[in-house]
């Protein structure tokens, strides 16, 4: 099979003149003369062995067997223009309108987006903290910033990392009791989660090697906050990833259990309307997002 193909000038030449029924039109849509187009669309007719249109004395006609070409190369010339178009619009500068869900935006994102606006001075940041997974195109949103598995239909995602966890209190709820503790004096302790990962505990302990016979039967709150809330009041002890602690056990308000920490499917992802083109403010955001994940990472090694 032969998969050479004519040239695109000749190509754009015959689309046009199949397209608007004249040589004369499609000279003009192309800013060539017609002498230019006709030349182009018989070297063409040289190339395929067969003629394309009926030429009489005022006109052409296409002939009904060069429609399928005719047809299939509009629809092929409306998608470069489209992409091209879409790609010199594709601009750093400007807005980025960006729905986030509220622990990780309060905890983590807000108290650094400073640094993101010195490395891009030129985009315009608009954080909107949500717990809602609002719909981004009909809402007005450029993205998301989520947390979850990544399966969000309809939707292109990109992971910023996977949650990286282990056990983490507020020192009153040990007492007297040194970090790090044995797994039975973790599971003498109250344990919270949230009903949407109800299994955390259970992964944990099953990594760390505590026996099954020993029950671990945490209390499920609705959400992060209201987990993370109970640990800090003393109430009971959770899991979670390690940057979303950090500032907190750095402070002193929270201590880490034990050394084990146990990487799982979820965590935290940026997700955007699918499109031929990414918005390149979107590209921008996530890739300094994994730096600044990066970086916690590195940290908390060197501090271990």
């Amino acid at each position: 099979m032969n998969k050479r193909l004519p040239s695109l000038s000749q190509l754009r030449a015959f689309e046009a003149a199949a397209r608007l029924g004249s040589f004369k039109s499609a000279a003009e849509e192309l800013h060539v003369t017609q002498a230019a187009i006709s030349h182009q669309i018989k070297g063409l007719e040289d190339d395929l062995g067969r003629a394309l249109f009926h030429r009489g004395t005022r006109h052409v006609r296409l002939l009904d067997a060069a429609k399928p070409l005719a047809l299939e190369l509009t629809r092929a010339f409306e998608g470069i223009s489209s992409a091209v178009r879409d790609l010199r619009d594709a601009t750093l500068e400007g807005p980025l309108r960006l729905s986030v869900a509220p622990f990780f935006g309060n905890r983590w994102l807000t108290p650094r987006l400073a640094r993101f606006q010195l490395l891009h001075p030129e985009i315009e940041v608009e954080l909107v903290l949500s717990f809602d997974f609002v719909d981004l195109e009909s809402d007005g949103f450029d993205g998301a910033v989520r947390y979850g598995a990544g399966d969000w239909q309809g939707l292109n995602t990109e992971r910023i990392y996977r949650d990286c966890v282990g056990p983490v209190a507020a020192p009153e709820l040990i007492g007297e009791m040194t970090p790090p503790l044995s797994l039975e004096a973790l599971a003498s302790l109250p344990q919270v989660t949230t009903a949407q990962w109800p299994d955390d505990w259970k992964h944990w302990f099953k990594a760390a090697g505590l026996p099954r016979q020993v029950d671990v039967s945490p209390s499920t709150y609705d959400g992060r906050p209201l987990v993370f809330d109970a640990v800090l009041s003393g109430q009971a002890m959770a899991i979670f990833d390690i940057r979303m602690t950090a500032l907190d056990e750095a402070r002193g308000r929270l201590v880490r259990l034990h050394p084990l920490t146990v990487e799982r499917p979820q965590g935290i992802h940026i997700a955007f309307p699918k499109s031929r083109i990414v918005n390149p403010r979107i590209e921008a955001f996530a890739a300094w997002l994994k730096e600044e994940a990066a970086i916690d990472r590195v940290a908390r090694k060197k501090n271990l």
